[in-house]
């Protein structure tokens, strides 16, 4: 009887021993391995060299290796449906464009993911203007020249553009529902800068990175940029809307996990992309690209997204335009 009862009590004991560690694990910290941050797009381009800054101060602020892994392919598409498919637990990552959440679902035919369904959002990192330039020998020297031309020649003037769902083809018809200045898209698989310089095409609508380099050979004119007010670095060029009210286009980055992702993780990870976003060098390395650091809340980030959706969706629906097979 004594023996006996002894019995389930020394099993208890050997049930609870084993049980504390593995409960220890599965509770484990986050992070506890090296994170993978999903870029939908190749090397050199401003989701890698952005996407690249912000990993490495990441790695240090949670204190795990963030492993980097380019995805290529039909305009982010790719990439992004990459991570909608991951497992939800903080340790699959993407760092995009807003092209991929709040353009492509509407000129991207079958478009394979819902971002606002599927993604949840962390952090707006980074966000940068594109300019509006002009080739020298078009005899416009503002940005309201330029509108009063296009719409009294619609179609003159050829505006190169990476695609019929980029950002730039957009900001296109974007201009001529706000103000009917009608220019003619001209689509390149890569970048068109010769040809605008020698004035193949006369118009680009480019991300701020490279203007230095085209006005500076002096067969370019920067016009406007297309921010929410002047950049720094760039405070004599004036923005689009000093003379279209309303019309601001960021090239703006962001980061996001999949739906289903711990709601801790997710406050987890935004505090630490705010951190990155704070730091004095990643600002400094951010401005010599013409860039800022945002490092919003996840809530801003999704209103952001809400807003910017619905405004493409207006500019498509007016516009008549086709999405892309």
């Amino acid at each position: 009887m004594h023996n006996t009862a002894r019995r389930p009590f020394s099993a208890l004991l050997v049930v609870t021993a084993i049980g504390i560690p593995l409960a220890a694990f599965s509770q484990a910290k986050y992070p506890s391995r090296p994170i993978t941050l999903v870029l939908p797009a190749g090397a050199g381009t401003g989701v890698d060299i952005i996407g690249r800054l912000g990993a490495q101060k990441l790695s240090e602020v949670l204190g795990q290796p963030v492993v980097m892994e380019n995805v290529v392919g039909a305009s982010g598409v790719i990439g992004v449906q990459k991570v909608t498919r991951a497992k939800p637990d903080g340790y699959t990552l993407l760092l995009a464009f807003n092209q991929t959440i709040t353009m492509n679902p509407h000129v991207v035919a079958n478009l394979p993911y819902d971002p606002q369904r599927e993604l949840l959002p962390i952090s707006q990192f980074a966000a940068a203007p594109f300019v509006w330039m002009v080739n020298a020998q078009v005899p416009v020297k503002t940005f309201p020249e330029l509108v009063a031309y296009a719409k009294s020649q619609p179609g003159k003037l050829a505006m190169g553009v990476t695609g019929f769902a980029s950002a730039a083809y957009l900001g296109s018809q974007l201009l001529a529902y706000q103000t009917g200045a009608e220019v003619l898209p001209v689509n390149y698989a890569g970048n068109f800068s010769a040809d605008l310089m020698s004035n193949v095409v006369q118009l680009s609508m480019s991300p701020a990175a490279q203007v230095p380099a085209l006005v500076a050979s002096g067969k370019v004119r920067a016009l406007a940029q297309t921010g929410e007010r002047r950049a720094d670095g760039m405070k004599d060029i004036p923005t689009v809307s000093e003379t279209v009210p309303g019309y601001v286009i960021d090239a703006w980055y962001g980061v996001w996990a999949p739906a289903g992702t711990p709601k801790d993780v997710i406050a987890t990870l935004t505090e630490a992309w705010r951190s990155v976003a704070s730091k004095p060098e990643i600002r400094e390395r951010l401005a010599a690209l013409s860039a800022v650091a945002v490092g919003s809340t996840a809530q801003e980030l999704d209103e952001l997204i809400r807003k910017e959706t619905k405004m493409w969706g207006d500019v498509v629906k007016a516009r008549k335009i086709t999405p892309a097979q």
